[in-house]
């Protein structure tokens, strides 16, 4: 029998891990359930590369956006507003993903009455939290003109540095 020295690292962990029928039948599962998953999509590729047509034509190698032909070149440079009402409206639809769960605990879905009082008052203080730092960040945007569509630059200071005058909303503010 060779000594423990002589044994690999994974010889080691195996015989370190216990073995039984419960967890070599979750592994199979597993395995079985991954190939699944693989054959079930590239079978479903595989099969349509099979089955559509293969005729080119000028028209399929047409450049196609929206119903309507393309105008200039499609390298522009795109404004930042849109940049930045696509974020709030991510981190709005996130805090909505979000609410449902708070909502659930809140309103008693599944936890012992003794204890609600307490979870109630946890998410509370979470949501309340969390409301805060939207808040927080829609106030910035809105203070600092990044929610307008339309922004003016005429009324902006050309000076920079502590102690410059800041324009807003056409009144000066030291």
């Amino acid at each position: 029998m060779p000594s423990a020295s002589s044994l690999s690292v994974a010889e080691n962990l195996a015989a370190a891990v216990p073995r039984d029928a419960t967890s070599v039948q979750l592994i199979i599962g597993l395995l079985i359930l991954g190939g699944l998953g693989f054959a079930l999509c590239f079978g479903a590729l595989f099969l349509g590369w099979l089955i559509r047509p293969k005729q080119q034509n000028a028209e399929k190698g047409a450049i196609y956006e929206c119903g309507e032909p393309t105008i200039g070149s499609g390298w522009i440079q795109f404004d930042l507003r849109f940049y930045v009402v696509a974020l709030v409206f991510i981190i709005f639809d996130v805090e909505i993903a979000l609410l449902w769960p708070w909502a659930v605990v809140y309103g008693g879905g599944g936890i012992d009455p003794a204890e609600l009082a307490s979870v109630k008052m946890v998410a509370l203080c979470d949501m309340l939290f969390f409301f805060g730092v939207i808040v927080a960040g829609f106030l910035y945007l809105w203070r600092f003109g990044y929610l307008d569509w339309v922004r003016s630059t005429a009324s902006q200071s050309r000076a920079v540095g502590p102690g410059a005058p800041i324009h807003v909303g056409g009144g000066t503010k030291e």
